[in-house]
């Protein structure tokens, strides 16, 4: 899975705008495919390049000329390509769990403080994400199941940080 894969998968659907697709990913994905403007642009340009996509100049008034981007037959034929892959392996990269790790080398002190900072970014999360499932409650099945994975593990999570809190303060190594 590439940012390649993952803006075709949205021109699929219908043309977008660079801020559009932006957008999408904020309030869709962004639990487990997150991307910057400065990942997004430069790959639409390529695509653009590569002939995936073809971009549609809109002009506007009072405003800059908006950049649609439409995907193309050969875009269709990479995204497909892409569904029909086999699945690359699930990497979990965690600075947390990394710092955890290596827990011996620092305080339960901050070690508490990390955890209640993910605790506090997991929360954010799962109320998000909530309120997306309220809001959309008639979302397409297929999303609804990326949707729920996403509370699920915010869930998970909240629940693991207080088990870690509540054994660090009952002084458990």
């Amino acid at each position: 899975m590439n940012i390649q894969n993952v803006i075709l998968g949205f021109l699929i659907e219908k043309p977008m705008s660079g801020y559009d697709i932006k957008q999408m990913m904020e309030n869709s994905v962004s639990y487990f495919f997150d991307a910057s403007y400065g990942a997004i642009y430069p790959a639409l340009k390529r695509m653009e390049k590569d002939n995936l996509i073809e971009k549609e100049i809109i002009q506007q008034e009072g405003k800059p000329n908006k950049n649609l981007y439409v995907i193309s037959p050969k875009g269709i034929e990479a995204f497909q390509a892409y569904m029909d892959s086999p699945l690359n392996p699930t990497l979990i990269r965690s600075d947390l769990l990394i710092r955890i790790f290596f827990g011996k080398h620092t305080t339960h002190q901050k070690i508490e403080k990390w955890l209640h900072v993910e605790k506090e970014k997991a929360q954010a999360q799962l109320d998000n994400l909530t309120l997306i499932n309220e809001k959309y409650s008639n979302m397409e099945r297929y999303k609804k199941i990326t949707l729920l994975y996403g509370i699920d593990e915010a869930k998970f999570t909240l629940e693991w940080i207080n088990k870690e809190l509540h054994h660090l303060a009952e002084g458990r190594e």
